[in-house]
């Protein structure tokens, strides 16, 4: 099932992680899914990993993706901004 049949305006805010070198779901799938979505004006980001294949990112990229995912929800108003001073 494609979640491009989903896609609607007003839709919830949608980010995608996806290794650039996924063996079981082409990477052309995110993009075409993050071009959709752009298209009908949801909030969405798509994260891409760098050789990363479907899931089990190297110990490199994995802190750089949870990074991007903690931006993505503060700036959704779903999670509230880090604090340094603890």
């Amino acid at each position: 099932m494609s979640p491009l049949t989903y896609v609607r305006a007003g839709g919830p805010p949608v980010l995608t992680v996806h290794g650039d070198a996924d063996p079981v779901v082409p990477y052309t799938h995110g993009v075409r899914l993050k071009q959709t979505l752009d298209k009908a004006g949801v909030a969405n980001e798509l994260i891409t990993v760098p050789g990363g294949r479907h899931g089990g990112f190297n110990r490199e990229r994995t802190p750089t993706a949870y990074a991007a995912i903690q931006q993505f929800l503060t700036r959704q108003g779903l999670m509230p901004a880090s604090t340094s001073a603890r």
